[in-house]
Order: C-alpha cells, then structure tokens, then sequence
C-alpha cells in the first residue's frame, strides 16, 4: 500500500493514463523483485546444498543409509559419525598443521598485500602502470606453470649467493639451503607480498585506498606524520573490512591448498591430504572398517567433511559483516 501511495504520488494526476502508468510501474517492479529473489534462492540452494546434505548424512545412523524414504531428516540421530572421523584422521593433528600452514603466511600476507596495494592507491612513480600490470598478470598465471622454479628455488635456495659464500669460508657445509619440508616455503613468499593469489589482494587493497578521503591524509602530512605513520594510524584503522576480506580469501586459500601443500611438506599431514585419503584408510585392506559395507562408511566419511569445513564456516560467521562491507566498498563485485 505504501509502495501504491508513493507511486501515486510521483505520478501525480488520477486520469486514466497516469493510472495506468502507475500500475505498470508498480508490476514491473513486483516481476523485477520476484526475479531477483528466485535467483538468489535458486543460488542459495546450489551453494547450501552440498553443507545440507553433508550434515544430514553425518547425522544419520549406519543403518539410515539403506534407508531410500529417507532424504534430508534422519530417523536415528547419532554424533557417533564425528567420534570416528576425528579418530580416523587423526584431527587434533591435522587441524594443528593446518592452521600453521595457512594462519601465519595469511597474516604476513595480508600486511605485505596492504602496503603494496597502498603504494600502488597513493604514490607515484616511474613504471608503475607496468608494476600493476604484473601484478594482475599473477591473477592469471596458473600456478602450475610455475611451480617447478618455485620448487627447485626452494629445494637450493641461495639469494645473492650469500650461502656459496658462507659455505666458501666454511660457515655452512653446503653451497645452498634447502627450505623445502620447512614452513619457510610459505613463509618467505607472504613475507614479501608473494604468496598464494598475492595479486588478488594487492588489487583488492588498492581498490579500496582509491576510494579513501586523500583530505585525512593530507591533514595527517601536515601534522608532521609521514606516510608509514599515515599509513599506520589513518589507514589501517579505517580498512578493517578490507583486511576482513584478505584475511578470509587468504586463509581460504591455503586452507584448501592441496597442490602446493604435499609438494613442499610432504611428510606433514594436513586437512585436505588426510581427507582425501579417508575413505581409502576406513575401507582399505588394512583399514579400521575394512569389514564393513562401504555404504556404510560414508556417515563417517561425511562427518569428516563436516569437522574439515566448520573452522571455516565459524571465522566466516564472525567475519561477515565485514566481508559484505568490503565488497560493496573495494568494488570488486563487478
């Protein structure tokens, strides 16, 4: 009714043609809302679909799953699914491994990805039309094409030669380092702003100073601070959702990282290793339900991915009303 006497309103007269002007307006917009809600519900439904599913079948009893009336509401509740999967993957483990593997570099990451989308937002200087294009060119570059260098970098690292020279005067018994099996892999390259889809964050930062008053920072020069200190007292304490949002593609990132991970530490046991190998481990040979139908098996199996997700889903709930903040801001939705 109100949306009718607002449009009445605007329209003005109460002839015919303005009648029928209005009502056009008014079910234009009704089939326009309705459109974009049937989309979003149809999106919501593709993307929650698989979470639904997989907690349904953690919850059920073994013998639910031959069960063929039964869809998305078990008959028999059971958390028992959860007990063995956090058995069987060993999760206190593999969730501490996991978390050193991708807290640390995403915190480095999301400090160096700052400073140089801040460099890129503000400063001027020579190339720097050629630095940002090389920079979104690493957006693109398949990270396969390069891991190779990136491994045999890491297998012998010597930057500047400084290793061949220590070990020349006898200080290190080998002419080059060998960083790999070490968290260094990961570390150096956040360290310097290179880590795992650094370009992302460089151009999501630099959106985002872009569209930051340049009047707070002027007053913050006259005041006597230069830019590290504007940077550090003006900017960062304005950028929280920017950071949000770094901080959870990042993490995301190298949660979910099962390329780069077994290639670097290959005797350490992550989340996505171990889960990839669940089923194999339950149902194998050697495994702790190789006597049981394998049907069976994947309420465990699905309880896994339940407890391999939920750390995700919990840092996403607290986040995420700064998340939705920084993306209507660094306008990155386009």
């Amino acid at each position: 009714m109100k949306l009718i006497n607002a449009v009445k309103h605007q329209f003005g007269a109460n002839s015919k043609k303005a009648d029928k002007r209005m009502w056009g307006y008014v079910i234009g917009k009704f089939i326009a809302n309705l459109a974009i809600a049937l989309i979003l519900i149809g999106l919501s439904y593709i993307i929650l679909y698989p979470l639904i599913f997989s907690i349904s079948q953690a919850l059920r009893a073994q013998v639910d799953m031959y069960d063929k009336t039964i869809i998305y509401i078990p008959k028999h509740f059971t958390l028992e699914n959860f007990s063995k999967a956090w058995q069987v993957l060993n999760f206190s483990t593999a969730l501490g491994n996991t978390f050193n593997i991708s807290f640390w570099p995403t915190i480095l990451q999301v400090c160096t990805c700052a400073l140089a989308g801040y460099g890129f937002a503000r400063f001027k200087f020579r190339g720097k039309g050629i630095l940002f294009l090389l920079v979104l060119l690493t957006i693109i570059v398949p990270p396969s094409t390069i891991m190779i260098p990136t491994y045999t970098t890491f297998r012998q690292f010597d930057p500047l030669y400084i290793a061949t020279a220590l070990n020349a005067v006898g200080v290190l018994s080998e002419p080059s380092l060998d960083l790999t099996d070490s968290l260094w892999s990961f570390i150096l390259p956040a360290l310097f702003g290179a880590g795992l889809k650094s370009g992302l964050f460089v151009f999501i930062y630099r959106q985002f100073f872009q569209g930051f008053p340049k009047e707070l920072e002027e007053a913050a020069y006259i005041d006597g601070c230069g830019p590290m200190k504007t940077f550090l007292r003006i900017l960062v304490p304005n950028a929280v959702p920017a950071f949000t949002t770094v901080f959870l593609f990042c993490i995301v990132w190298y949660w979910n990282d099962y390329y780069t991970v077994p290639m670097f530490l290959p005797n350490v046991d992550s989340l996505p290793s171990v889960l990839s190998d669940m089923f194999n481990k339950m149902s194998g040979t050697d495994g702790v339900y190789a006597t049981e139908d394998p049907i069976s098996l994947y309420p465990i199996l699905r309880a896994g991915i339940v407890l391999y997700i939920s750390p995700l889903l919990i840092t996403f709930i607290i986040l995420q009303k700064k998340f939705t903040e920084s993306i209507a801001r660094s306008g990155i939705v386009g």
